[in-house]
């Protein structure tokens, strides 16, 4: 399975929303870990997904980048989360 080794914020993300985020990301990882496991070396998958919350709903856009791929291939999978249209955090998977 695989699991998130780390995660970068990115400066314009507000507190209030890294634990929404922080849920994106386990929910993501819940509904796709078998399928982006089983991926080529070096492919990317994207997704979008509506969550509502409490007064508002969050636009997410999942982009999952697996490692490998050739010399100039990711050295670690990553997976980009975009709320709103904007980027808010790069987690590395593995």
């Amino acid at each position: 399975k695989m699991e998130i080794k780390n995660v970068s914020y990115y400066n314009s993300v507000p507190q209030f929303l890294k634990p929404k985020l922080n849920y994106f990301l386990r929910d993501f990882l819940n509904d796709y870990s078998d399928y982006i496991e089983d991926m080529e070396a070096g492919s990317y998958f994207d997704t979008e997904v509506e969550y509502e919350g409490d007064l508002e709903v969050y636009f997410v856009k999942f982009v999952f980048n697996k490692k490998g791929g050739g010399f100039f291939g990711n050295s670690e999978s990553e997976l980009d989360v975009y709320c709103n249209n904007e980027l808010c955090l790069t987690a590395k998977i593995g």
